[in-house]
């Protein structure tokens, strides 16, 4: 919008309430940091800032975990006027591109809610998505997971990120769901060794994908490492924990991008059958 005021032509910067994860809540709320966009769509921006990315979508796109979603669904192309190359501001409550500001107005959790559960309980819950979720070759992941094996859990790793197309590979899917639900229901579980378990090989894995893949994807991997996910991944895990409809759940994870919702899926079964496996 353009307003002229004694003679002289001011552009008024266009202006997007937007939620966003809590996971970027140091970075959208601390000091004022530079960023760049590393792509861009009508639906969605990636914005690359430090040594992450962010995503910026539609308010009907999928939240992310290192997600921010405009008011305003895809179909009015809110993101049309942003181009790779596009510098941008992070900071103060707020992204600021050229061209559209971002204020920050709300938050969501991409840390899952998980009840204290038994692993029979569990258990079943799994054995409701069969059928519904596929099963995929893990290279080994959830047994070096499940036994504690820093080496064979991250050879498994290596082997499986950067495998597949576009900016998340299913291998890195595979992965990061495998991570977290071994994460998150060991957390249900009571299991504390698994974060000890996690800990030990994050650091060599996340190395590795900062070479071997996207740094899109890369940055999806350290979230999941913090037990971080997208919304319907996060419906999963708290489903599988007694809260919700695990097969329900599961469908609508499977809706999710080409190969990413499938792969999420069969990780996080994986790595839920590591976490019962290692809590016993």
């Amino acid at each position: 919008m353009t307003t002229v005021v004694e003679g002289v032509r001011f552009v008024a910067t266009p202006v997007l309430p937007a939620v966003a994860s809590l996971a970027l809540a140091p970075v959208i709320e601390g000091r004022p940091r530079p960023g760049v966009v590393l792509g861009s769509a009508d639906a969605a921006v990636w914005l690359g800032i430090d040594d992450g990315v962010l995503v910026i979508g539609t308010g009907d796109a999928v939240r992310l975990p290192n997600g921010i979603a405009v008011a305003a669904p895809s179909r009015q192309r809110p993101l049309r006027t942003i181009r790779h190359g596009d510098t941008a501001k992070v900071g103060d409550g707020a992204v600021s591109f050229p061209s559209l500001h971002l204020p920050v107005v709300r938050w969501w959790d991409p840390v899952p809610p998980v009840a204290a559960a038994d692993s029979g309980s569990v258990l079943a819950a799994v054995a409701s998505v069969q059928g519904v979720v596929p099963v995929m070759e893990d290279h080994g992941l959830r047994r070096g997971l499940a036994d504690g094996d820093d080496r064979a859990a991250l050879e498994a790793a290596r082997s499986l990120i950067g495998r597949g197309d576009g900016l998340t590979p299913e291998g890195d899917d595979l992965v990061a769901g495998t991570v977290a639900g071994f994460l998150l229901i060991g957390r249900s579980l009571g299991a504390l060794a698994i974060a000890g378990v996690v800990a030990a090989v994050e650091g060599p894995i996340l190395d590795h994908a900062s070479r071997a893949t996207t740094a899109f994807s890369a940055a999806l991997l350290a979230h999941a490492f913090r037990g971080e996910v997208a919304v319907p991944a996060a419906a999963l895990v708290s489903a599988l924990a007694g809260w919700g409809d695990p097969a329900g759940a599961a469908r609508e994870l499977m809706k999710v991008g080409h190969s990413s919702g499938p792969a999420l899926a069969a990780g996080i079964i994986a790595g839920v059958g590591a976490a019962i496996e290692r809590s016993i």
